[in-house]
């Protein structure tokens, strides 16, 4: 494919891709909150952790609960454990949440450190929201810590989705600009192609918008036949 001027999104009636990398506060920006997890928010729930298979959302749900107790008048800190780290490194003192990305990946000796800092109620102690891959319950509950958990894989339905989409592509688009949209049905072959590892879709998505041309409506089949040619 020929090289594209660097802003050809115009033309689409964006801004840029709406699907290449985002930085964090694009990601509280888009993100969307799934129901039972904004019912959660309602109750007084102290800890919190989210399990999920790679893609399935835990990140910008993390990043997205940081920005709602942020804006609640919250002292919060967001941490990720990328590979190869295992302690936790923000200072608890000051905080009110920390919100722990990849706590499956702490060491224990850092863990039994952390969680002598949380907290038995809202009142006392720090709060911890985190995302793991491997459910964690049996720490919190060895020291009588209450603990709710949230499966995403179990929660991510297809309305969700679309509302996903559609709030990633309002956000990028260029005020009052035609502009290149996905047909409802593209939304369901996305989602049942590539469910639970949304985060696929996404890279996916951002192929397709680099090869487009003109502002047009993107059906299942088109997406269909570019995701044949790429296997």
């Amino acid at each position: 494919m020929a090289e594209r001027p660097f802003f050809f999104h115009h033309t689409l009636g964006y801004r840029r891709n709406p699907f290449g990398a985002l930085q964090d506060d694009e990601w509280a920006a888009m993100a969307i909150l799934p129901a039972v997890i904004r019912k959660l928010l309602t109750t007084n729930f102290i800890h919190l952790q989210l399990l999920g298979s790679m893609g399935s959302g835990k990140t910008t749900t993390l990043l997205k609960l940081a920005d709602y107790f942020d804006r609640d008048g919250l002292r919060v800190a967001y941490e990720y454990l990328a590979p190869g780290e295992h302690r936790v490194k923000t200072a608890a003192a000051d905080l009110d949440i920390l919100l722990l990305d990849e706590a499956q990946r702490v060491h224990r000796r850092s863990w039994r450190k952390l969680i002598a800092t949380l907290g038995q109620d809202s009142d006392a102690g720090l709060r911890l929201l985190l995302s793991s891959h491997r459910d964690l319950t049996a720490r919190f509950a060895r020291r009588g810590l209450p603990l709710v958990t949230m499966r995403l894989d179990e929660i991510l339905t297809l309305d969700y989705y679309e509302q996903m989409l559609a709030c990633r592509l309002d956000y990028f688009a260029l005020p009052g600009a035609a502009r290149t949209r996905l047909a409802p049905d593209a939304a369901a072959f996305l989602y049942d192609t590539f469910y639970p590892n949304l985060r696929r879709a996404e890279y996916f998505l951002y192929d397709v918008w680099q090869r487009e041309t003109a502002v047009r409506q993107i059906t299942a089949n088109d997406l269909i036949h570019q995701y044949k040619r790429q296997q």
